[in-house]
């Protein structure tokens, strides 16, 4: 029964872990469908949402602006 409690914490800390991390921001964003159908191919390539896509060349960006802003 004690592993079972144990199991029990584990999976509520699992759970609140998880929903710290996927805590994010909304936000509405308009663009042109052309660009859309583009990154939705390119998601699509890199087996991604489109979300997720967008997220990941945002972070890009913001990575390489940062190196190129400190010299």
């Amino acid at each position: 029964m004690a592993s079972n409690s144990r199991t029990n914490t584990e999976s509520s800390d699992f759970r609140e872990k998880r929903r710290v991390k996927m805590a994010k921001k909304k936000l509405l964003l308009r663009i042109d469908p052309k660009l859309h159908d583009e990154l939705r191919k390119w998601a699509d390539d890199d087996l991604r949402s489109i979300n997720a896509q967008i997220e990941f060349l945002l972070k890009k960006s913001v990575a390489e602006n940062r190196r190129d802003s400190n010299g």
